[in-house]
């Protein structure tokens, strides 16, 4: 970590920054866990969305994007990668903490960040790196959700990967309503995802957890 480098909020797609910051993205992110160029540019541009870069010397090394919901009480953490070239050197952390820094609502209070990440229950082929993943971001503080499995919505081909959700908690949470999971679920996945209203796994997500919700 080094307190040289910059960090910064992507303003606009027409930023060449943009580029550089895609071309990571599209490099670190799994192909089926992607959205679109054009998607990714509209979210830019939308007021509920915070899009940081890490940078080296003016160049991009690392990037999060942070979805922020008016008055919903909660953030989503979307995206979050490092450059290839610039692994293993303590920079993914500090991004974390740097975006966590800034993951405010409009008032300026601190909210829950969620996170979307590859679970390791399954038998896969990156199952070690899914561990070290989960791993990484319980060092910085995150708990996973108890017996939630989560459902990408997504479209792609195949079935969608295996997912867990964790949390950045703030203060001392550490069990959450089922009423406020549901409705997280909810925004997430019509202002995420554009998903239609009562999307049916939702309800299939909540039948195997408890209330409320226990962090882990």
């Amino acid at each position: 970590m080094t307190g040289s480098n910059q960090f910064e909020q992507l303003q606009s797609c027409g930023d060449p920054a943009f580029d550089e910051f895609y071309l990571i993205y599209a490099e670190s992110i799994a192909y089926r866990e992607q959205k679109s160029r054009a998607w990714i540019c509209e979210m830019v541009n939308r007021p509920d969305y915070k899009m940081f870069l890490l940078k080296a010397n003016g160049q991009v090394i690392g990037f999060s994007m942070l979805f922020l919901p008016d008055s919903a009480g909660f953030g989503l953490l979307e995206y979050m990668a490092i450059a290839a070239l610039h692994r293993n050197k303590g920079l993914g952390g500090e991004l974390f903490r740097r975006s966590m820094d800034r993951a405010l609502s409009r008032e300026g209070r601190r909210v829950p960040i969620l996170l979307e990440v590859d679970s390791d229950r399954e038998e896969c082929g990156d199952r070690k790196l899914r561990t070290r993943r989960q791993q990484f971001y319980r060092r910085l503080g995150c708990l996973r959700l108890a017996r939630l499995h989560y459902i990408l919505p997504l479209a792609g081909e195949g079935a969608p990967p295996e997912m867990d959700l964790m949390v950045y908690p703030i203060d001392d949470l550490r069990q959450i309503p089922k009423t406020d999971l549901e409705r997280w679920l909810t925004v997430i996945y019509q202002s995420v995802y554009h998903c239609p209203p009562y999307d049916p796994r939702i309800r299939q997500m909540l039948l195997g957890v408890t209330d409320p919700v226990r962090l882990e």
